[in-house]
């Protein structure tokens, strides 16, 4: 019986000193990756090398470790090597599209051309930005001293000589980059319907201008279906285009000049009631054809900017003359005839600034406003906040998703949580209504400041103002607050879907007009999988008037305010 106990005590012994050897040896394992992870990151490629091979038949499918090894025998110029666990890394599925540019590059310096060019062209299928980068590469030079490989990852007619067959090259051009670098391009389109309109278009080369064939290209791209997928309006060069000089905004009471020029005052405030004696309904259903989008909401965002170019109205064949057309408007009651003069040229300055609404100009002005309400002011700062001690209301306004450089996402909710919690706050108003977007990863010391901060992350506490702006990342913010939180959405519906296809990383150039390009290349699935709702539609759906507007009136925070009492 003792032995039987004795050799029974003796198991358990061995059990739990194998188990704490075993557990040493994880622990140890751990910890050689970490450092060897440190010293490829402070280039110690010889300490490393030594780490590794003590390191690596634990790890045999951790993507991650197979991807910086491929990197530190890359360093070592040890191409097989590299190889062998770039393909590792690839194999398992991690950083795809650069270990297939490595891999590219590790063959190039192999002098295997073949090689490098098969996994060059699965990392740009992949990763488009890589289709134009790779020819600064020095690394890849050899590819690109090819003439036989180079027109096979950079093809179109070089050979074009007249207008004519320039136009051709760059449609086709189009057409293999749209079909190559979108995510789905025939999603919203039957590849017949694709085919049939470009080879219609390459039909009416000779009949059409310049810009009539630029304007069909938008056309064209508008039918993909998405809102990242656009022909950007010629910047510079012969094919440059103009604006008019006044901006407006499709309001639920019509389309009204906001802001314009100061020898166009006259036109502050008016309605627009025809352009060229074409009803204004009829002509923004002509311009919609251009419009990418989303959803129709994203669509009311588009249209003032495109209602503005004049090139745009003379292919729709809403006006005859490029640069001058008449507009009807309603003032004060009357009805008055204007002719307008576009001379300004379209700038980038003016696009970006545009889009994030914060356009200004030396000779420009806007409608006077009573008012002018928080949400129109500050719109170049990414994030900040205020607090309205009347109703003991903080309102965060994020204009963008980009990173202030003097203070970043954490250090601005570290200070918008400590306020909420040391100050009297009845609620926390998001204010997301100009938040066209940014970058979608930096995000989340936001959002988890906002989800852990229980004092506002209740019903009736938390509200979110959306409209036709919020897209692109700031529509993947709305969708995860609407996901994570309780917050209550007031306003007009988004002008993005909660899941959608966007991403700017799909750009190219036109080789013989200059004209850019961006298909979209990723799928954000921010809600769920079955999620196919086009827009998230606000709780409380409140109207935008021009009469408001004018007044400097914000009704979305105004019922925020009657309903946080």
């Amino acid at each position: 019986m003792n032995s039987q106990k004795s050799l029974i005590t003796l198991c358990l012994y061995l059990f739990i000193i194998g188990n704490s050897q075993a557990q040493d040896r994880i622990l140890e394992d751990y910890n050689l990756r970490q450092t060897f992870l440190e010293e490829i990151e402070n280039k110690e490629y010889t300490k490393a090398e030594d780490r590794i091979r003590k390191l690596i038949g634990h790890y045999s499918n951790d993507g991650e470790l197979s991807f910086t090894t491929g990197q530190l025998y890359y360093h070592l110029k040890k191409w097989d090597s590299a190889i062998y666990y770039f393909k590792k890394a690839n194999w398992v599925g991690y950083n795809i599209a650069e270990s297939n540019y490595n891999l590219a590059c590790c063959y190039a310096l192999e002098n295997n051309l073949e090689e490098a060019y098969n996994w060059l062209q699965n990392a740009i299928n992949q990763q488009p930005s890589f289709y134009y980068a790779w020819m600064d590469d020095a690394d890849l030079q050899i590819l690109k001293r090819s003439t036989y490989f180079l027109g096979k990852l950079y093809h179109y007619n070089r050979q074009a000589t007249d207008r004519n067959s320039k136009w051709q090259a760059d449609i086709d051009f189009f057409n293999d980059r749209m079909q190559q670098f979108h995510y789905s391009i025939f999603q919203h389109i039957s590849k017949k319907e694709w085919n049939d309109r470009i080879v219609l278009l390459k039909s009416k080369i000779d009949s059409l201008k310049d810009f009539e064939l630029i304007v069909e290209l938008m056309k064209i791209t508008a039918l993909v279906g998405d809102g990242h997928t656009v022909v950007v309006p010629p910047l510079n060069g012969v094919n440059v285009f103009h604006r008019a000089p006044f901006l407006t905004y499709f309001f639920d009471d019509g389309l009204y000049i906001t802001e314009a020029f100061k020898s166009y005052n006259r036109l502050l405030g008016t309605k627009i009631l025809t352009i060229n004696n074409i009803p204004i309904n009829e002509v923004m259903n002509k311009v919609k054809t251009v419009i990418p989008h989303d959803n129709q909401v994203g669509e009311k965002w588009l249209l003032p900017l495109a209602l503005t170019i004049p090139e745009i109205l003379e292919a729709l064949n809403i006006t005859q003359n490029k640069l001058e057309y008449t507009i009807e408007v309603e003032r004060e009651g009357k009805n008055e005839l204007h002719k307008i003069s576009c001379n300004q040229q379209i700038t980038g300055d003016f696009l970006e600034s545009w889009l994030y609404g914060y356009y200004s100009d030396k000779d420009w002005i806007k409608v006077e406003q009573n008012e002018t309400p928080s949400y129109l002011t500050r719109l170049d700062e990414p994030y900040w906040f205020e607090y309205l001690n009347e109703n003991k209301l903080v309102v965060f306004h994020y204009n963008q998703v980009q990173t202030n450089p003097e203070e970043n996402e954490t250090q601005f909710i570290q200070r918008l949580t400590n306020f909420i919690n040391v100050n009297e706050v009845k609620a926390l108003v998001i204010d997301l209504r100009s938040n066209e977007g940014g970058d979608n990863t930096i995000y989340r010391p936001i959002l988890n400041g906002i989800i852990a901060n229980k004092k506002i992350n209740q019903n009736g506490k938390l509200f979110v103002m959306i409209g036709r702006r919020t897209f692109s990342a700031g529509m993947c913010f709305a969708t995860d607050l609407e996901k994570s939180t309780n917050a209550i959405f007031v306003g007009e519906p988004t002008g993005s879907s909660p899941n959608f296809v966007g991403e700017s990383g799909g750009v190219f150039q036109l080789p013989y007009s200059g004209i850019y390009v961006n298909a979209s290349n990723l799928y954000w699935q921010n809600s769920y999988a079955f999620d196919n709702r086009k827009f998230i539609t606000p709780k409380v759906l409140i109207p935008l008037r021009f009469k408001d507007y004018r007044k400097g009136e914000d009704l979305s925070l105004e019922t925020i305010k009657l309903m946080s009492k």
